[in-house]
């Protein structure tokens, strides 16, 4: 059966979603002693900041009220990626959580996502994805935070006049410290508090602006 047009705007919007996620890359720090030095217990390396801030799995479930939820290995990053998919135009790469949605000189950076599908299906036998991405970047103070949220304003404000029909979201800004991208089924909201940027998205589950406010709440209480 033909995918009505409706059906290929949500297609559109999974795929700029998928832009917006990253290529998991993390290492292990192993730390070895010599065999003939004298026996210490190994402390546990100290959790970073921005690991303390970001939404955990349990979390995401009972915001989003669907177990269904698993993490995606694919967004598991401490750095923003770099690569793109689609060859979206410059400015949009900005949408998500890529190296442009963040400006440069963070210290710390933490993403994660987790998602699920349902059995309902749409047009087309497509299953819609449900999806909750969560990213934080701490900067040096609250004025690099500031900065980086101002510049991010300008590009998204960029990729909005370039009326790219993969991009039709609506651009605004509940108050002065946040901006809100918005589309059918899918909201993306990017906050500063103290020196964290914070990015929050959902995709594809209901109500999608209060499970996505309630996520960057929660993020938000625990920033100092």
């Amino acid at each position: 059966m033909p995918s009505s047009p409706r059906s290929s705007r949500f297609l559109r919007r999974l795929s700029v979603l998928g832009r917006a996620s990253a290529v998991v890359a993390c290492c292990a720090l192993v730390v070895s002693a010599c065999a003939h030095a004298p026996s210490k217990t190994a402390t546990a390396p100290k959790p970073s900041y921005a690991e303390s801030l970001v939404i955990s799995l349990e979390e995401a479930r009972r915001i989003a009220n669907f177990e269904g939820l698993q993490p995606y290995s694919y967004a598991d990053r401490h750095d923003p990626p770099r690569e793109n998919t689609g060859n979206p135009p410059g400015p949009c790469r900005a949408v998500g959580s890529t190296d442009l949605t963040f400006a440069e000189g963070w210290k710390e950076y933490r993403s994660v996502a987790y998602s699920g599908s349902t059995d309902d299906l749409r047009p087309g036998g497509i299953a819609p994805i449900n999806e909750i991405t969560n990213t934080v970047a701490v900067y040096p103070d609250a004025t690099a935070a500031r900065g980086a949220l101002n510049q991010l304003h300008a590009t998204l404000d960029q990729c909005v006049s370039l009326h790219h029909s993969a991009y039709d979201f609506v651009l605004n800004k509940p108050d002065t410290q946040t901006l809100k991208l918005g589309s059918d089924g899918w909201i993306h909201l990017y906050t500063v508090k103290s020196s964290v940027l914070v990015s929050v998205g959902v995709l594809g589950i209901e109500p999608t602006e209060q499970v996505a406010n309630t996520v960057l709440q929660t993020v938000t209480d625990r920033i100092k």
